[in-house]
């Protein structure tokens, strides 16, 4: 399975600004061709919110407040739930920017590749909490791979 985890430093894109689009015009552009989920974690209380498209990646039913992360990590692949541990420990310790792909319940007999990117984000008063977006793969057909390519140093 490929399986691909980068940390890395903090990259602010802010080239849509040179053609006058606002943050909020960025997401409404880049949502309206994709499901993109939103969420975070309360590192103190470990409270898990997400976003309404988030549940749908996730084939659950959206709701307001916490979302039973059990019932998250459930929908996930069990052979990616070690990697996913490891990098959302590593990127909560180190304070890092990340992104992965894993496998996700897509029926009863199909899994489906998402990305989440996230990041740590400090809190006055508290451990902080780990914000980011889940977004599906466009469907891969059975038997295509494709490769990601490690970043230039």
């Amino acid at each position: 399975m490929p399986f691909w985890v980068q940390h890395t430093e903090k990259r602010v894109n802010t080239q849509y600004q040179e053609v006058g689009l606002s943050p909020a015009e960025v997401v409404e552009l880049a949502s309206a061709f994709r499901l993109y989920g939103f969420w975070r974690i309360d590192l103190d209380t470990g409270h898990f919110f997400a976003t309404e498209d988030l549940c749908r990646l996730f084939g659950l039913e959206p709701q307001d407040g916490p979302v039973n992360l059990m019932a998250i990590t459930a929908r996930i692949h069990p052979d990616d739930m070690p990697q996913l541990m490891e990098t959302f420990e590593r990127a909560s310790a180190e304070k890092l920017i990340y992104h992965n792909i894993y496998r996700v319940r897509a029926d009863a007999e199909d899994y489906k590749y998402v990305r989440t990117v996230g990041k740590f984000r400090d809190r006055p008063g508290t451990g902080g909490e780990v914000v980011g977006l889940t977004y599906e793969f466009f469907a891969q057909h059975p038997g295509a791979t494709f490769f990601l390519d490690e970043p230039d140093p």
